[in-house]
């Protein structure tokens, strides 16, 4: 019997419930009825595992959760609690297979909050934040490009934030515009830590992305090129060598157009759910396409997506190869896709 637990460590709040997926997977010719349950340890008076018990047919798998509720009065520590998930034969009681995982008690997170592109302004946002806590949460805002060439202006940078209050930053980025060729996609990074301890995680990071126009349109750049290339035919010309270098110059833009890579529809908000690099003799595609079959192969729809066919993709280094999956109707739904693959794919991510 295969379980499945997170890798990264569970952060449980004090007094609030945490639901932890635990995949479960038959790999025998035969159906199990099974009993799912914790093994003793200090977390096992925190949990309670639904369902407990369940049949799988051969080569099945399901999720169960465990939900993990520490006392309203259990301190906050950085300290790593392991865990351990059994399954068992309900009729022998033969051990079946078993997971280990980490939680550790720490504070609640304060901060919730989503980043909205504004209509009718370019590269302009509003961060929309929330405390739910009964708390205070004084932050600070800090954005960056990605690339970081422009400037990003946030206002305002610091909020105190009270208990059931929002508020709204307003982000303005200024992305540098490439002098000529395509349009250049750029990522705007967006976080909201504690005012007074930078060394702390940041309660919240969003990510927005958007393309940069050149300067100079293609069109215009292709004008100017097809030009001075007139310009070097005729010298070559009155050179006497013209008639062969002239063929192979047209030789060497016909290569160049076979070579174009096909262009790719990517819609927002996307997951996100892991990249290659164009490296190796193939550029990484075989790397990707397998991870894309084994995803498949637990069900999960995914594309894989040349970033260099999209204006939406970043191509930066070389470009990647991208595993991801769009059509969403919101970032909700975009949402709710990663949280029901995160056993299969946990690096999945949305981005809107």
């Amino acid at each position: 019997m295969e379980l499945t637990l997170p890798d990264e460590p569970v952060a449980l709040a004090p007094g609030v419930p945490a639901r932890v997926p635990v995949r479960l997977r038959n790999p025998y010719a035969q159906p199990l009825d099974l009993r799912i349950f914790m093994a003793r340890g200090r977390a096992a008076a925190w949990a309670t595992v639904e369902p407990s018990a369940i049949t799988l047919g051969p080569g099945e798998s399901t999720e169960v959760a465990v939900v993990l509720r520490t006392p309203p009065e259990q301190p906050p520590s950085s300290s790593l609690v392991p865990f351990t998930v059994h399954a068992e034969e309900a009729a022998t009681g033969e051990p079946a297979g078993f997971a280990t995982a980490l939680l550790k008690v720490a504070l609640p997170n304060p901060v919730t909050g989503q980043l909205h592109e504004k209509s009718g302004t370019r590269h302009a946002y509003d961060l929309m934040l929330s405390n739910d806590t009964g708390n205070a949460a004084p932050l600070r805002i800090v954005a960056q490009l990605d690339p970081p060439s422009g400037s990003v202006a946030v206002e305002p940078d610091a909020v105190l934030l009270e208990p059931g209050m929002t508020s709204i930053v307003a982000v303005k980025a200024r992305p540098s515009r490439p002098f000529t060729g395509s349009a250049k996609p750029f990522a705007l990074v967006v976080k909201a830590t504690d005012a007074y301890d930078a060394d702390r995680e940041p309660y919240l990071t969003e990510v927005a992305h958007g393309t940069r126009k050149p300067l100079v349109p293609t069109l215009v750049a292709g004008a100017i090129v097809v030009l001075l290339a007139l310009g070097a035919t005729t010298a070559i010309v009155l050179n006497g060598g013209g008639r062969h270098k002239l063929f192979s110059l047209r030789g060497k833009a016909d290569g160049a157009t076979a070579a174009a890579v096909t262009p790719a529809t990517v819609g927002r908000p996307y997951a996100l759910i892991d990249v290659f690099p164009h490296r190796g003799a193939d550029g990484g595609k075989a790397a990707a396409e397998n991870e894309k079959a084994k995803l498949a192969a637990q069900g999960m729809p995914v594309r894989l997506v040349d970033s260099l066919a999209s204006d939406v993709l970043s191509d930066e280094n070389g470009g990647f190869y991208v595993l991801l999956q769009d059509g969403f109707a919101g970032p909700e739904q975009a949402e709710a896709y990663c949280a029901h693959w995160r056993t299969v794919a946990p690096k999945c991510r949305v981005t809107s």
